[in-house]
Order: C-alpha cells, then structure tokens, then sequence
C-alpha cells in the first residue's frame, strides 16, 4: 500500500531556492516506511504520455527536511532541460535519511572541518545501514500504476553517494529503467552482468580518485554487450565534477532511450 502527502508549496522568502516553490513537497508511505520526495510535472498541457525521471543526492542532500537534496547543483540542470525542451515528465527528487544511504553502506562519519576519520575509506571496514533503494523502487512502480507513466521511460540519475545508489539499483533491477547516469559515484560489487541491461552514462573527475576503476568497470560492461559511455572531466575534482557533469547533451543522451519489452515480459536476470 502506497500513501502520499502532499504539502503546499513553499511561498515565504525563507523558501532556499525557487525550486522549492517549483516542486510540491511529498511524502510517500512505502512498506510502512515513509519517503520524502519533492516532484514536478513538467509540460503539464502536453497530451503525451509522462516519462519518469528520478534524481538522487549525494551525502550532503540526506536528512528529514526536504528540502536539502533540492540544493544539488543537477537538480536545476535537469528541470532546466526537460522545460527547455517541452518533455512531459514527473521529475521526483527524493531525499534519504542522514543515518540511511541509498545503496547500504553507512554514510561515513566526518571529523571536524569536515576530513575522513582515519581509516574509514578502506572498504572491508565499510558499515551497513538500510538501504533506501528498494522505496525509490517502490516509487517509481506508484507512479507508474497511478499516473500513467511510460514503463518504458524511467530515468534514474545520481551523483556522489546518489550514483553509487544508481549502480546498486540497476544491479537489482536490470531491464527496469531505460537509461542511467552515474556522476562520480562507487561501485564495489564486482557483479557485472545486470549492469549490461541498462544504458549507463558515466562521469568522474580527472582530480577525483579511483578513475580507473570505474573506467574499468565501463569497459566491463561493454566487453559483456552492455552500452556504456565512460567520460573524464579534466582538471575537475569530486566537488567541481558532480555539478559539471549533467549537460544537456549527457542529459539527452540519457533520455533517448527507451527500454525494450518482449512480449510484455520483463527479463529478470
């Protein structure tokens, strides 16, 4: 069963941006767990079909207010885009609790002045905590029983913690979503084959560490008949890199695809 608040927009000048006054502010009750998300409709006039498009933040957008993840630099670019070229979308931007992440792995603990805890990046040291991926699945599978939404049409990007959420996502669910992008985000999983069922467009600063590895992976999946983009963002760090990357071109790459039903049947391999 599937419950969604919706509150009104934010109208005060205490409001953190206009995105806030854009998006309605939501909650989802998923399982018995609640999920706040901020959603839009854009080209509401449009007699088109809607697409899905998820967004999720990375660790500096989680929290309860709602209203944190909206700060993210992509957030903007991709309502931008889909305004800019008239796609009829539901646009959800969920935001995942501080003490959850998206994927399992517990959001690392930061010293003062904002420096890793010695250690903490050494992954058979990594935390478990839940993982918030299984209620945007959820989400995304409400919208499309109750609005009408495109099952063959569903975006999901990420950047940071929230792309390293779009890998584990689309290593639990192949053939679900059209197309993915992943800016600068992790994975540890050497689970390769669910990866070949989705388009993926990644991204990774040259400044930032593990470009390797995740160039690696890319070439993985490719090398398994996956469709897979691996692009390096010079002279750009995590920071620098997680905002650059969602151009329009990467944007529309991404939603060009559409994913392919036969006979109905979604393979689950």
């Amino acid at each position: 069963m599937v419950l969604i608040t919706t509150l009104l927009f934010e109208t005060n000048a205490q409001a953190k941006s206009d995105l806030l006054q854009v998006f309605a502010d939501k909650t989802a009750k998923l399982d018995g767990k609640k999920l706040k998300y901020r959603e839009v409709l854009t080209a509401p006039e449009d007699t088109a079909q809607p697409i899905l498009v998820i967004y999720l933040h990375g660790g500096s957008g989680g929290g309860g207010d709602n209203k944190k993840q909206m700060k993210v630099p992509a957030v903007g670019k991709i309502y931008d885009y889909l305004n800019a070229n008239n796609v009829k979308a539901y646009f959800l931007v969920p935001q995942c609790p501080s003490n959850a992440s998206w994927n399992g792995d517990a959001p690392r603990q930061r010293q003062r002045g904002g420096r890793p805890s010695p250690g903490e990046r050494r992954p058979h040291e990594q935390q478990k905590c839940e993982a918030y991926n299984k209620y945007v699945k959820a989400l995304a599978d409400y919208y499309v029983s109750e609005f009408g939404v495109d099952s063959t049409r569903i975006y999901i990007f990420g950047s940071s913690m929230g792309g390293q959420g779009v890998w584990y996502l689309l290593a639990d669910t192949p053939n679900y979503f059209a197309a993915a992008m992943v800016a600068s985000g992790g994975y540890r999983s050497n689970i390769i084959m669910p990866l070949t069922k989705t388009p993926i467009m990644c991204t990774r600063g040259s400044q930032e560490s593990r470009g390797d590895q995740v160039k690696h992976l890319i070439e993985d999946i490719n090398l398994y008949g996956g469709n897979a983009v691996f692009q390096t963002l010079e002279g750009l760090d995590h920071h620098e890199a997680t905002s650059a990357a969602f151009t329009p071109e990467r944007i529309e790459w991404v939603l060009s695809h559409r994913r392919a039903v036969t006979n109905n049947v979604i393979d689950s391999l």
